[in-house]
Parts: structure tokens; C-alpha cells; sequence
């Protein structure tokens, strides 16, 4: 349980923006909005359907971003599980490949939605294919 609630407590880190110096500042955020996610989930599914050389060549692109895809959503996926029993529930045997794929759809559909933080639309788009009944 412990250990439960130190991974919501970095996910909900991980969502945050951190302090930035000044020059940064003026920038647009790189992390933590859908947009972002979208782009990161999309080549982590892509790399997962290569073989070969074309598979090495797709985690080269961007294998940062690919595990931070992963890694999110199977956080939010445990947390959800954990914390919000009556409101996701993600069938046993289900991957998470298989909820990628759900969250790269949810945001194909809500793409309105995709400058808010990244952690928010993975439990929407878990709340949305796995709500309980």
C-alpha cells in the first residue's frame, strides 16, 4: 500500500510543472500535456508492431519518451485500480499495449483536450473504456 501511494504521489509530480529558469519560461511546456503523450505513445506502439532493423530504428527516436509513455500509463493504470476501485476497472489479461492504444484513441477523439496534463487524460480515457459497471 505504501508503495502504492508513493507511485500516485510521482505521478501527480510528473503531471506538475516543474519551477523553470527564466529563458525557459518563455518556451511552451515539453512535458506532461496530452499532446506531448499523443506523440510519445504513438512511437512506443509503433515499436512495438516493428521487427528488425525497422524496430531499432523507431526506439532510437525517441526511447525516453517511449518508456515515459509506458511507464505513465501503467501508473495511473495501478493507481486508478488502487485508489478508484468503483470507477476503472481494467479487465484481468488486459496489457499495456492494450491501454496505449485505448489512451492514443481517446486523445484521436478529444484532441480539444490535448494541452491539459497528460496524467489527468490517461484516467479519463481509462474512466471512458473501463468504467465499472
Amino acid at each position: 500500500m505504501a508503495r502504492a501511494c508513493c507511485l500516485l504521489a510521482a505521478l501527480l509530480l510528473l503531471g506538475a510543472h516543474p519551477v523553470r529558469a527564466a529563458q525557459e519560461q518563455e518556451s511552451p511546456p515539453r512535458t506532461g500535456t496530452g499532446a506531448l503523450l499523443q506523440e510519445r505513445c504513438q512511437l512506443y506502439f509503433e515499436f512495438l508492431g516493428r521487427t528488425g532493423a525497422g524496430r531499432e530504428d523507431t526506439f532510437n527516436q525517441n526511447p525516453f519518451g517511449m518508456g515515459y509513455c509506458a511507464g505513465l500509463v501503467r501508473g495511473v493504470v495501478i493507481a486508478a485500480q488502487s485508489f478508484m476501485p468503483d470507477r476503472v476497472c481494467v479487465p484481468g489479461g488486459t496489457t499495456i499495449a492494450q491501454v496505449v492504444h485505448r489512451v492514443i484513441q481517446y486523445l484521436d477523439q478529444h484532441p480539444q483536450e490535448r494541452g491539459e496534463p497528460d496524467v489527468e487524460l490517461v484516467l479519463r480515457a481509462l474512466e471512458d473504456r473501463f468504467r465499472c459497471p
